[in-house]
Parts: structure tokens; sequence; C-alpha cells
């Protein structure tokens, strides 16, 4: 038994916990240099504004919706993870700490898990601030799913039963229960099924994650790959993806700037691109692999 603790729109939240006022309202977190948007509020997002939207485009906003935008704060962030994650950990006893927001927890010999899980995710509220969702399941595909589920019902209210709402237990509900709910969940919604992959399962009728779950799985790595075999096995119950105990060994570093309007000067450019090599050069242990830039007609931005 896995399950998926999920801190909810933590930028948003950390920030919320030190300025109770930004309640309610939209509220987004900008990127380095504050060239985009990298966090919204549901409130935000309402309003349209998408990830990486460019500040430039979408400050007009202050004035006409009143939108507030701040500058990143990564280490209050990380710190309130760190303890985030601290919290959580007592749910079970192993973890995988998947991302800044989201840990896997090994169930194995936790009895009444979902009481558990509740205590938890209400510590978690009470000691730091951040809302949570939780989800639980005997894969972590299935995890990741019902914590998606927890947190769909809590947000918008009808989409799935009331009583998943916040903390989702998968393996409590009988199998006929469980077909109605994967039913009524969108094959994209799974761990792994992108947009290119969705669309193409979703054209051959696979529209919901009980068609998915209830295909061959020797089919599925014959036409697609042995990734999706995985996920379907998932799907049905099958544990295929293991824990993790260590940190994933970093494949690629990118430290990216962008500017928020046009720049012509190269001072300005050239002052960018040495401050870019140094910074990635420390996270490399010295070493600049490649340098490359990208322009677009309203700004440039720059990759080491």
């Amino acid at each position: 038994m896995f399950a998926l603790v999920d801190g909810n729109k933590i930028y948003m939240s950390c920030e919320r916990v030190f300025r109770p006022s930004l309640n309610g309202r939209p509220v987004i977190v900008l990127s380095n240099n504050d060239g985009c948007a990298i966090a919204r509020s549901n409130e935000a997002k309402d309003l349209g504004i998408k990830m990486g939207a460019p500040w430039f485009q979408i400050r007009h906003l202050e004035v006409t919706a009143d939108l507030v935008a701040l500058s990143a704060n990564f280490p209050l962030y990380g710190d309130m993870s760190d303890r985030m994650m601290s919290l959580a950990a007592a749910l079970g006893p192993t973890q995988e700490i998947y991302s800044i927001d989201e840990c896997f927890i090994g169930l194995q010999g936790v009895r009444d898990v979902t009481l558990r899980a509740w205590a938890i995710r209400s510590r978690i509220l009470q000691w730091i601030g951040i809302p949570c969702g939780i989800g639980i399941a005997p894969t972590k595909t299935l995890a990741k799913l019902a914590n998606h589920i927890a947190k769909t019902a809590e947000r918008k209210p009808g989409s799935y039963p009331a009583e998943l709402a916040q903390v989702c237990n998968l393996a409590e509900l009988s199998s006929s229960q469980l077909q109605s709910l994967l039913e009524r969940a969108p094959v994209t919604d799974v761990w792994g099924i992108g947009p290119r992959l969705g669309a193409q399962l979703i054209e051959l009728g696979i529209g919901n994650v009980q068609a998915l779950r209830g295909l061959d799985p020797a089919t599925a790595r014959r036409r697609w790959s042995i990734t999706l075999e995985r996920t379907v096995r998932e799907l049905q119950g099958y544990s295929c993806i293991e824990m993790e105990h260590g940190p994933v060994p970093k494949q690629m570093i990118a430290c990216t700037r962008s500017f928020g309007q046009v720049s012509q000067s190269p001072f300005s450019s050239g002052t960018t691109v040495r401050l870019s090599c140094l910074s990635g050069a420390r996270l490399g242990s010295g070493r600049c692999i490649s340098f490359s830039t990208g322009t677009s007609s309203q700004f440039c931005v720059i990759m080491v």
C-alpha cells in the first residue's frame, strides 16, 4: 500500500501562511527576475492566467483585477517543504520525497490507514498551515490518481463523491464503487499519460481510467511502450514501481533568465550571460557544458 501526500499549491500556501490577507485574492508567484508566472492561485487561474505567462503581458491585471504578484522566495518554500515532509513521514515506515510538494509513503504494516492519514493532514495544516491532499491505494499510480481525486473533489464539488475530498483511500472501495469512480476519471488524469498519448487513447475509445485499466497489458506494450504496460498493470492493482529511498541523480541542470522587455543592450545581455554561466557552473561542479539563447518577438531567453 502507498500514500501520496501532496501540498496544495505549496508556493501559494507558503505565502498565505505569512500573509493571510492574500486569501481569496488572485495571486501569482513570479520566477527569478520576475520574468513569468510559476505559480497561480485558483482565483488567478479564473482570470485566465496561464502557467509561464510573461509578467509584462499580464501586469495590467494588477489594476483591473486586483492581481497580486509576488517575487519567488525559494528559501522559504524549501524550508516549509522540509517541515511538511518531516510531518508526513509519520504516516508510514518509508518515505520517498518526489518533489518539493509531494512524497510517497510506504504503508507496510500500518493499521487504520485512513484515520491516520486524516490525523497527519490535520497536523500539517495546524502546525505549518499548508493544506494537503492524501491519496491511498495499492500502487503508486493509483495513489497518485487517488490524490488527484481527493484534491479535485474538494476544489470542484460534484466532480467526485464528497466523502473522497481531502483524503481518498481507493482500497476501501468495493469493486463496483471503484469501477464507477474510475469511469468518471479522464484518462489524461493518470500519472504519465501526457496530452499526445492521451489523444491517441481517446481516439481509440479509451477515454477514462476504467477503460485504460481494462486494456490488455501486452497490447499496451506492443502498440505503445513498456511504460504504458507498467501503467496498466499498476491500474489493475499490481505494484510495478517501487519506492526510491535516495535522491535521483540529476541528468541536466538548467540556469535560465528571461527579460521582461526587449533588450538590445550588449552590456545588459552580456552581464546576464556571465552571471548565468557562473550560477550554472556552481550547480554543475564547475562545468559549463552548453550555452544557448532563444528569442521571440516579445522577449529574450538565455539558457546555460
